[in-house]
This record gives structure tokens, C-alpha cells and sequence, in this order.
């Protein structure tokens, strides 16, 4: 019921540093303990497979807090199973990223003072609204969850007073919203609390609060039926059981409402593992999003242009993002930052900095290398120093603290020095118009920059603009960011050489044209044969061409 991608993206919503002022005001908020706590734990998850264990780790803790708030012996092991259920419901509200990871730790403080409460013998009533106050400073919401619990145990035991631990902790809440230390009423009552402050809360997050008493009830009930031995624990792992068919369906409209291949390939992104990021890709059916990643990992692999039709190519929509206005999405930062518009990248990187949580480490790591390619080192510095007070980018942190107002060093580093290259369009202003001319600006600003001039061939090609490509060749064959041409270049040169010879267009551009701006000898022989065939085949594309330009050209629809 957990995407293991999802959770580990959540560590790309925060940036949990080891900062005294940044751990003091966490610490002193409403609900801070678990605030402070869930980020700590999150910090962890850049591996998905630690965000896994430690999220089964806790939910388990929370089982067993639970039977041992509710359990009289050691013989109550049998209502075990009624304790995994509201766990069960929790695990799918917390497959939306929307959901904080608090909420699980808010949870576990609450179900700390129930245990506790539930070994007290003597004045209970002073306790009980002692630490229903005590667990609204420290988890929020999750103290109203204490006082219901409480209130449920003691119904058992014919103790009728502790119905006042609800009303402390709903006046818990009403004193933080009257104080300001929550924006409304609902966020200081409710599990809204620990979700999204800007998006609406879906009726699904209520279950896991709701099946929580339900479970404490149940177990309780169940305990009076210990005489029928076979009864109780066939009936407990019975509901259980049955409970677990509408957690799952739960879980998966939970997921339906969040892009989840975003989180895998993001995770992908964020860990510069471009091989994995490929095979991602193609197994996952395309929509532009799709390509846009997959075609981002052939620009930092270096094989854009050389591997770009062997796979399914739709369109320049899978190459860059051409959103209307100016969108922040991490996706546009990520692209824009391969293509060499540092402008723009920056521009989403900023705007996507920050989250409700905290800040985006990817974003951050972004923000400080264009601010190194810029020289505008004293920003770079703040950004750097951090990501060094984050133990996992402590180290990367540290390692770009050496170009720190060392200008040669920048200039001699291969990202930041071809960024500084681009130094004449890095303060124009950033995703105005088409991003092919944008890039043609950074290309025009630095034409060494051989991934910028890659992704401007490649949406050419996409585009089947084969008079631009050729422009482009003619502009920049043999200089440093074009030493020579990749097949599916070569292949649309020789195709809009043939076409404008064939309308009487320009006779510059003819074989010895393309023989002498890197089109090979076999590119020639191959044309001839795809031409003969074409015409063989009747109008069907010929067989052996598909990873071709000229199959893409002529018989592919965009």
C-alpha cells in the first residue's frame, strides 16, 4: 500500500538541517515535537528502500503502543490484529505527499501518553488533562485522538469523568487558533493540521482518525468474550482481514489523485542515476512527461542525438516543456538547467524552492550552482551553507565551497565553466517566448555548449523542421559543441538536401555540401536504398527504417 518512490520524495520536500535556530522554532510550534521528529526521520529517505523499513518500523510501533494501552495481561495477544487495522488506514493516507509525514509521528506521541496513561492508578483525572495538553503542544490534533482513546478505556471501566480530556483538548485548540499559533480553527482540531495548508483535504484522511477509537472499542469488547478461546483470535484476524480490502482501495485512490511516476523519476533525477532513470521510462507508457524525462537522461548520458528515435518519439512536446506562463514545476527546472538556459532554470528553481515542509535540496543544489556560474558568490555561499548543515549534502556542499571566489576554478569546471560561457544571456529574461529561441540565444552566446546545441537539434528533428537543422549544421559543423554530425542529423541534412534540389531550390546545398559537413558515405548509400524501397512499398514505410529520421519524417504523425 506504499510507493516506495512516493515516500522517498518526500525528502525532496524538506531539508531537515542540524541548525540551532532552525531546530528551536520547529521545536516550538504547535505539534513541533512531531514536526521536528517526522523531518528528522524523512532526511533518511533518499533511499527508497530505508524510507520503506523505517515507515513499517513505526507503523509496528504503533501497533504495539497500542495492544499495550489496551491489553490487561499478557494473555490479550489474541485483539492484536484489531490494533494493525487503523495502521492499515494510516499507511494509505500517508501514500499522498500532500499528507505530512507528522502525522505518523503525531500519532506514535499520542499513542505514547495513552500507554502511559493506561498504567496509572491514582489520580487519573489530573493526568489524563495533563497530558492531553502536553500531547497538543507536541503532536497538535493527534491530542484529541489521546482524549477520545482515554475516554473509550475508561467507558470500559465505568470511569464517566475522563469525557473532560476531550474537552481540554478541543479547548487546546480553540486557544491555538485564538492565539494565532494555527491559521484556522479547522487546522487546530482537525488532520487537517498535517496536510497541505493550500489544497483542500480529502473526507479519506478522516478514516484512519475514526477507525482508531473503533479499534480501542473492539478490543476492548473482545476482551469480554476471553472465555471462548477459539472465538477471539479467529474473530479478531477475521476483521482484520476484512479491513484490509478497504485500506487498499483506500491506498490506491489516494495514489490515483498524485502523478506517482513523478516521484520515481524524480528520485532518479535527484540521484544523477540516468541509467536507471532510462529504464524507468520505458516501462512506463509514454505521455510527454515520459519523454521529457527520458530524453533529459540521453542529454546527461551524451546521447541525446545519437540514441534520441530509438526510442518513441512523438513531437518536440516530449523534448521541453512549453507551458503557458511562467510554471514552476521541477520537471521545467531540470530541462532547462541540461539545456544550458540557466536563466530560466533558475527562474523555476527559485519558485520551486519551497515547500510547506521546507526546502527542496534539489532546487537548492540548482539555485547554488547558477549563482557560482554567475560569480555571485556571497548568494552561493548562503545556499551552500545550507545544504552543509544537512548531514546527507553535507559532503557535495562542502565540495562546492571550493569554487567559493575562485573564478579559475569555475572557469575550469566543466558544468559551471560552460554555464559562465553562457554569461551574455544568463540575466535576459527567462521563458518569454519559444524555447527554441531561447536556446538559440544561449547557443549564439556560447557555442561550445554542446548539450545546448544537441537539445536544439533534437527539437528540430522532432519538430521535422529539417531546414533549421540544416541552418544550424552549416552555422556550427566542426566547432567545439558540433564536432561531428550523430546519424539522425546526417540523415536530415541529406533529406532536405534532396528535397530543396528537387524544387530547384538552393544548389549549394547538394552532395558535396553534405559530404563536406559530416554526412558519411554510408548516410548516402542508406538514402538511396530507403528512397528505392519506399517506392517499392507503395506508400507503406519499408521495413528496417524505423529507428531512422526519414521513417520519423516521412511516416510518422505528430
Amino acid at each position: 500500500m506504499m510507493d516506495r518512490f512516493a515516500l522517498a520524495f518526500r525528502e525532496q520536500q524538506q531539508l531537515f538541517l542540524l541548525d540551532k535556530t532552525y531546530l528551536v522554532q520547529s521545536l516550538f510550534t504547535v505539534g513541533g515535537v512531531a514536526t521536528l521528529s517526522g523531518r528528522f526521520l524523512v532526511q533518511f529517505f533518499w533511499n527508497p528502500a530505508f524510507a520503506v523499513l523505517i515507515t513499517l518500523a513505526l507503523l509496528g510501533l504503533g501497533a504495539w503502543l497500542l495492544w499495550f494501552s489496551v491489553r490487561e495481561t499478557r494473555a490479550d495477544w489474541p485483539v492484536l490484529p484489531l490494533c494493525l487495522i487503523p495502521f492499515a488506514f494510516l499507511s494509505a493516507s500517508l501514500s499522498e505527499n500532500a499528507m505530512h509525514y507528522s502525522v505518523l509521528t503525531a500519532w506514535l506521541l499520542a499513542l505514547g501518553a495513552l500507554c502511559g496513561y493506561s498504567r496509572i492508578r491514582s489520580h487519573r483525572l489530573a493526568w489524563g488533562i495533563l497530558l492531553t495538553m502536553a500531547t497538543y503542544l507536541a503532536a497538535g490534533p493527534a491530542a484529541l485522538l489521546f482524549a477520545v482513546c482515554a475516554a473509550v478505556l475508561d467507558f470500559f471501566r465505568k470511569e464517566w469523568a475522563s469525557a473532560l480530556y476531550i474537552l481540554a483538548a478541543l479547548a487546546c485548540g480553540l486557544g491555538a487558533w485564538l492565539l494565532a499559533w494555527t491559521p484556522t480553527l479547522g487546522r487546530a482540531l482537525t488532520p487537517s493540521f498535517y496536510y497541505d495548508l493550500d489544497a483542500p483535504m480529502p473526507v479519506a484522511h478522516w478514516i484512519p482518525w475514526m477507525v482508531l477509537p473503533l479499534s480501542v472499542a473492539a478490543c476492548r469488547a473482545a476482551q469480554k468474550l476471553q472465555g471462548k478461546r477459539f472465538l477471539v483470535p479467529g474473530g479478531c484476524t477475521a476483521v482484520f482481514l476484512l479491513a484490509l480490502l478497504p485500506a487498499f482501495r483506500m491506498a490506491q485512490n489516494t495514489e490515483d489523485r498524485q502523478p506517482g511516476i513523478t516521484y520515481e523519476y524524480e528520485y532518479y533525477v535527484a540521484n544523477e542515476d540516468w541509467d536507471g532513470l532510462l529504464k524507468a521510462c520505458r516501462s512506463h507508457e509514454w505521455i510527454p512527461h515520459t519523454a521529457q524525462y527520458l530524453n533529459l537522461a540521453l542529454s546527461w548520458k551524451g546521447q541525446l542525438l545519437t540514441d534520441l528515435l530509438k526510442y518513441d518519439q512523438r513531437g518536440p512536446t516530449g523534448l521541453m516543456m512549453m507551458s503557458e506562463g511562467r510554471g514552476v514545476e521541477t520537471t521545467q527546472a531540470h530541462i532547462m538547467f541540461a539545456m544550458g538556459n540557466m536563466a530560466a532554470a533558475q527562474d523555476v528553481a527559485f519558485n520551486t524552492l519551497n515547500s510547506t515542509e521546507g526546502f527542496c535540496p534539489t532546487m537548492l543544489k540548482m539555485n547554488a550552482q547558477v549563482e557560482l556560474m554567475r560569480g555571485t558568490y556571497a548568494v552561493a555561499d548562503k545556499y551552500l551553507s545550507l545544504l552543509e548543515k544537512a548531514p546527507h549534502y553535507r559532503r557535495w556542499a562542502r565540495e562546492q565551497k571550493r569554487f567559493l571566489y575562485n573564478d579559475r576554478a569555475v572557469e575550469e569546471d566543466s558544468l559551471l565553466g560552460n554555464g559562465r560561457r553562457s554569461w551574455p544571456v544568463m540575466d535576459g529574461f527567462a521563458m518569454f517566448g519559444n524555447p527554441l529561441e531561447e536556446i538559440m540565444r544561449v547557443i549564439d552566446a556560447n557555442p561550445s555548449d554542446k548539450r545546448a546545441l544537441e537539445y536544439a537539434l533534437a527539437y528540430m528533428l522532432l519538430a521535422k523542421d529539417i531546414k533549421g537543422v540544416t541552418g544550424v549544421v552549416d552555422r556550427y559543423y566542426g566547432k567545439p559543441g558540433l564536432p561531428s554530425l550523430p546519424v539522425s542529423v546526417q540523415e536530415a541534412v541529406l533529406f532536405y538536401s534532396e528535397y530543396t534540389r528537387n524544387i530547384g531550390g538552393n544548389n549549394n546545398l547538394g552532395p558535396d555540401w553534405c559530404a563536406a559537413h559530416g554526412v558519411a558515405e554510408g548516410t548516402f548509400r542508406r538514402f538511396q536504398t530507403f528512397q528505392e524501397e519506399s517506392l517499392k512499398s507503395g506508400g507503406k514505410a519499408p521495413k528496417g527504417y524505423n529507428s531512422s529520421y526519414w521513417y520519423y519524417l516521412v511516416y510518422k504523425e505528430i
